[in-house]
């Protein structure tokens, strides 16, 4: 017993328990809290003191018509948007899952499954404001002319959250044993059969979890978002650029209190994604 207690006390002979947190882990806590702190403070901040202002200036257009829509209605569109893109990431991210995760017969296989899958994780290297600029120039021409669809910026927004649909779901699907598979098909059931009968029970929270990676990703997306984005129809961030480009206080106010209602959504999306456990493969 005095053994145990030793070893759970550590060389130092004090329980890790009640051992105070590292200088290293309270800075990296400062760092990531004192901006969002510092928003959050500054969002409450008026020329009268401590009040609502900035927050009720939301269902405006800022001093000097700044913005051509109120920031509420730009909250709406980045819901929208959000949603369309993580739809559009849904939809294949899973198919790429299962293309780099099911077993390669042979070498030459091997390396295409390998090339396919650094090939849609290249948004995660490239720059988002690189893609937005890409999808403006490419799809402005008949037959697919997307310049004035509300589907464009969706697209943009789509490759950036495709690479943490498919992180999230690999794992998984490597995870399964290849002979429940091999099992299921000896039984006769098809390939569609034994994915919704081996693959989906284990891939559906995952797959949530995925969704809302996807969805606070697109939510909070500026550089894909920038280029395609029309001025009648922008997101949160273009709004929050587009304050914080014009002079004057109550312009200045109401990029803080944007900031903060954006994080607060994600925030909100990330803590449901939290509560997606799944104890075998981990963490979400």
């Amino acid at each position: 017993m005095r053994r145990l207690s030793a070893r759970r006390r550590g060389p130092g002979g004090s329980d890790p328990a009640t051992r105070p947190p590292s200088p290293v882990t309270v800075l990296v806590l400062a760092m990531v809290a004192a901006p969002i702190a510092t928003l959050v403070l500054g969002s409450f901040r008026s020329d009268a003191g401590w009040s609502l202002v900035n927050y009720r200036a939301l269902g405006g257009v800022g001093s000097n018509d700044a913005l051509l829509v109120p920031v509420t209605d730009a909250l709406v569109t980045s819901i929208r948007t959000a949603v369309d893109a993580t739809r559009m990431a849904l939809g294949m991210g899973p198919a790429v899952a299962v293309l780099v995760t099911r077993r390669s017969q042979t070498r030459g296989e091997r390396r295409v499954r390998g090339v396919l899958d650094g090939f849609f994780m290249l948004p995660l290297g490239v720059s988002a404001v690189t893609l937005g600029f890409g999808f403006l120039i490419t799809l402005d021409q008949p037959p697919l002319d997307l310049r004035d669809s509300p589907l464009l910026v969706p697209i943009a927004q789509a490759p950036v959250a495709l690479p943490l649909v498919v992180r999230t779901l690999v794992p998984v699907l490597a995870g399964i044993d290849d002979r429940q598979r091999q099992a299921a098909a000896s039984l006769g059931a098809s390939p569609w059969r034994a994915l919704l009968t081996v693959d989906l029970p284990v891939v559906w929270k995952p797959l949530l979890a995925a969704s809302g990676f996807a969805f606070a990703a697109s939510l909070g997306e500026f550089g894909a978002t920038s280029f395609p984005a029309r001025d009648e129809h922008p997101t949160v961030p273009v709004v929050i650029f587009r304050l914080i480009g014009h002079p004057g206080e109550l312009n200045y106010g109401m990029a803080l209190a944007a900031s903060v209602v954006l994080a607060t959504a994600t925030a909100v999306v990330m803590l449901a994604v939290e509560r997606l456990r799944v104890p075998s493969v981990g963490a979400f």
